[in-house]
């Protein structure tokens, strides 16, 4: 096969999710003999303009892959790739008005067109709801137009059109490819989140429960505080709280490894969208896990993580900790994970009539 990945940022990871799949099982599909493509954001890539990345293709697009813009991006990297490929999958569904020409065109040529529709971005508050119902359409027509649908986490089934759900594929993120420092001592009392600076991930709310807890010695909060109003608004808010380090987006593995490892606690805000890759991440570490509590995470992490509904039950899991999940629950809960399996599953997916 000759497969085209559109509609990320790119790789190295240097954004989210989608960039993080890509980053870890894109040379999985060339080390299984399938010659890979990925696009990128050029905008994301100023200094690293190298086409190969560990054997698999990189196309830059002049187009930036994210915010109003994308609908464009997708649509122009979906041509810069079409010849090139036998198989087509589209990272989110930004392209939507452009989904039934790309139907068209892999159907008259032959090649398969895959979309894995991410989360729900149609229920996320940060947009107008104009932009929400835009969004609505958008992921109706790419779930009607694809000849496979993919989503990432058992909680989003509801979400998948039921004409699509014959055609529709549960393939989550892996969290096995985290590098791991186990010289490095777990600090009672500290906390971790890494997360995009967004309302629908809770951050208001976890740093309020974070603060009411009387256990809580540093809590560190990696995300792009930059990146919005919301995000600098808060920071200045708490600029001098000192049990509070807000670090802008960290992507070194050894740092970020450094990090988890020698937090005891991680906390998880996250309340819209599907499977997230920093939960699947912490994982696979030994920390304890403290999540929102929402169909999504319950379905990602299970037993292995406790929930919070608001700042006051947050604050009592920070103050009364109990022992990490065993490992062989987490064992057990890591094991759905793993980067072989989820490559092995795109690439069925792939095969699928």
């Amino acid at each position: 096969m000759r497969i085209a990945f559109i509609g990320s940022v790119g790789l190295p990871n240097r954004y989210g999710g989608f960039e993080s799949f890509l980053e870890q099982c894109a040379p999985a599909f060339v080390r299984a003999g399938h010659e890979t493509l990925v696009t990128c954001d050029a905008s994301a890539y100023p200094d690293d303009r190298s086409a190969d990345f560990h054997g698999v293709r990189r196309l830059f697009i002049g187009i930036r892959a994210n915010g109003a813009m994308s609908i464009l991006h997708d649509l122009v990297a979906f041509f810069a790739v079409f010849a090139r490929s036998t198989h087509i999958v589209v990272l989110g569904v930004s392209g939507g008005p452009f989904f039934p020409l790309f139907r068209l065109l892999c159907s008259l040529t032959g090649k398969k067109l895959l979309v894995n529709i991410d989360g729900v971005e149609w229920r996320r508050t940060k947009f107008s709801r104009s932009r929400r119902l835009i969004l609505r359409a958008f992921d109706a027509l790419a779930q009607l137009s694809a000849h496979v649908v993919i989503y990432d986490n058992g909680a989003l089934l509801p979400f998948v059109l039921a004409v699509a759900r014959r055609r529709a594929r549960l393939i989550g993120y892996s969290g096995d490819h985290v590098m791991r420092e186990p010289s490095i001592a777990r600090v009672p009392g500290t906390a971790l989140t890494i997360c995009r600076i967004e309302p629908e991930n809770n951050i208001q709310l976890i740093i309020d429960g974070a603060l009411a807890s009387s256990g809580l010695r540093r809590y560190t909060i990696i995300g792009n505080w930059n990146g919005s109003a919301y995000g600098r608004e808060l920071r200045d808010r708490y600029r001098a709280e000192p049990r509070l380090a807000l670090l802008d987006p960290v992507y070194d593995q050894r740092i970020l490894a450094q990090h988890r490892e020698s937090c005891s606690m991680y906390i998880h805000g996250h309340s819209v969208g599907g499977t997230n890759p920093s939960l699947v991440e912490i994982l696979f570490y030994d920390c304890a896990i403290f999540c929102f509590d929402c169909d999504f995470n319950r379905e990602t992490a299970g037993d292995s993580a406790r929930y919070f509904t608001n700042p006051e039950e947050l604050a009592r899991l920070i103050d009364t900790p109990e022992a990490a999940a065993s490992a062989a629950e987490r064992d057990a809960t890591r094991a759905r994970f793993t980067r072989d399996a989820i490559a092995a599953a795109y690439l069925d997916a792939m095969r699928q009539d």
